[in-house]
């Protein structure tokens, strides 16, 4: 059923009419589930197989849409059947592909993601012929200032180096999904980001500090609006302008079936709340509950909590009973 609290909009820019921009990574994951990991050279039956949109980007988008934002994906897709499949996701979730550029040699990476559940572990396999990132000339400024928010992430360095100049020139927080390194560019585009999330094994590779915390303070700058170092069961750790000492926060309780998308659920999730005006800590609270809610399903979409869920679930483990 299509995300209520979406619409499809008009092919025309006006301003503050998107709520969270995106541009960067999709793809298409198969999912493959299998009772336990196969010896070499034989033969395995799955217990189930799926197939759901994916990426960093991707995955972010969604969550922020069915979390009540006003999303768009303003990137390149192709005329493979991927894209369509991607075009036809976007759509149920009610997400503008107004923006969206056509180009013939552009298509989704394309993922296969074996699940094994006797050991709870996933392996993950990509293909990114075809991958583009953000263009360096699109979409047009306009568009990129019509945002509330710019997501980015590392596909497509110099495309999101522009994008995020603009952005933040006019005062438009960038949120940033990095995993990533070595591409030229990488430490220009981090500089640029002003709202910054990243695991801890990133954060750790980024700053050579082991423990979150200091990876925190070694993250931070005069012009970052927040840095958030995620760690899985461990929660997070995170600061801004007025809480400059690390502050931890718990993560929820759950039984996990599937990590996959986690942590795009998590700054989704993020971003839709600063687009919506929430404040910082209602922001973290729910981005850190709907990675708990994706990681009851299989797959990284699949599970992507709406609003009403995440409050229900906010309330349910925060409410102290009556005595």
């Amino acid at each position: 059923m299509p995300n209520p609290l979406c619409q499809s909009w008009p092919d025309h820019t006006v301003a503050n009419t998107i709520d969270v921009l995106g541009l960067g990574c999709l793809a298409v994951d198969e999912l493959l589930i299998l009772p336990h990991w196969p010896e070499p050279d034989t033969k395995t039956r799955l217990t189930g197989r799926d197939r759901q949109g994916g990426g960093l980007t991707g995955n972010a988008l969604v969550a922020a849409a069915r979390y009540g934002a006003r999303c768009a994906y303003a990137g390149p897709l192709g005329l493979d059947p991927d894209s369509q499949f991607i075009r036809d996701l976007f759509a149920h979730e009610g997400i503008n592909l107004a923006h969206a550029t056509t180009l013939a040699e552009a298509r989704p990476i394309r993922s296969t993601i074996l699940v094994d559940q006797q050991n709870r572990t996933r392996t993950i396999f990509f293909d990114l012929a075809g991958s583009v990132g953000a263009l360096t000339d699109l979409p047009d400024d306009a568009v990129i200032l019509s945002s509330k928010v710019l997501f980015v992430d590392h596909y497509g360095i110099e495309g999101m180096i522009r994008a995020a100049k603009l952005a933040r020139a006019h005062g438009i927080p960038v949120v940033a999904d990095l995993e990533r390194n070595e591409w030229p560019g990488f430490d220009e585009l981090l500089d640029l980001v002003d709202h910054l999330i990243v695991t801890r094994a990133f954060a750790s590779k980024l700053t050579g500090e082991s423990c979150p915390a200091s990876a925190v303070k070694r993250l931070w700058k005069s012009d970052r609006q927040v840095v958030v170092v995620t760690c899985g069961e461990e929660g997070a750790w995170w600061c801004d302008r007025l809480q400059s000492t690390p502050t931890h926060l718990p993560a929820f309780p759950i039984e996990v079936v599937d990590t996959t998308g986690c942590g795009d659920a998590f700054h989704g999730i993020y971003a839709a709340g600063l687009a919506l005006g929430e404040p910082l800590e209602t922001r973290l609270l729910h981005a850190s509950a709907g990675a708990a809610l994706k990681a009851r399903h299989l797959g990284a979409q699949r599970g992507l909590p709406t609003r009403a869920e995440v409050l229900r679930f906010v309330i349910k483990l925060t409410v102290v009973p009556c005595e």
